[in-house]
């Protein structure tokens, strides 16, 4: 029998493994408008409390050159819902999951000891709608990731002009 916390785990990776994919897709479709290569992968993720499990991944490359891999890296991190990393030979850009209304946090519902659901907080002002999300570090607030922003962070890692 699980408990209710390892059952939330559970479907918190479930669900960042469908985040990943649909992310990994809308990515492919920008890559393959500038014509860029990518083939798909998978790595094994390993998380406290959790069974090891799988999650797609992202190679792009260019005239059988790499440019970059999108690699998923933990479903649950401190601040966000889930990271996937942008990973070129130039720099590495982690790329975070937020949800409209900000965070959800849990506390303990002292009457029956199970954990129960805080109102949401935003976490990180400018993060106004759900999606991955890129913080600059010097500014500190969160960019959507769009095409136009992916394309920059993908210059940035492999120094591939588009």
């Amino acid at each position: 029998m699980t408990d209710l916390k390892t059952e939330q785990v559970l479907f918190s990776s479930r669900e960042y493994v469908q985040r990943v994919a649909t992310f990994l897709q809308e990515v492919s479709g920008w890559c393959r408008d500038h014509e860029l290569m990518v083939e798909y992968g998978a790595v094994t993720l390993r998380e406290e409390l959790v069974a090891p499990y799988e999650a797609a991944s992202l190679k792009i490359s260019k005239d059988a050159a790499s440019l970059a891999k999108l690699v998923p890296v933990a479903s649950r991190v401190i601040g966000a819902q889930g990271r996937v990393d942008l990973v070129g030979r130039l720099a590495r850009h982690p790329l975070l999951y937020y949800f409209e209304n900000g965070l959800t946090l849990w506390t303990k519902n002292e009457a029956d000891e199970k954990p129960a659901s805080s109102a949401p907080k935003r976490k990180y002002l400018g993060a106004d709608g759900e999606g991955w999300y890129w913080i600059e570090a010097g500014i500190r607030r969160p960019k959507l990731v769009n095409k136009s922003l992916f394309l920059d962070l993908l210059t940035d890692v492999s120094d591939y002009e588009f």
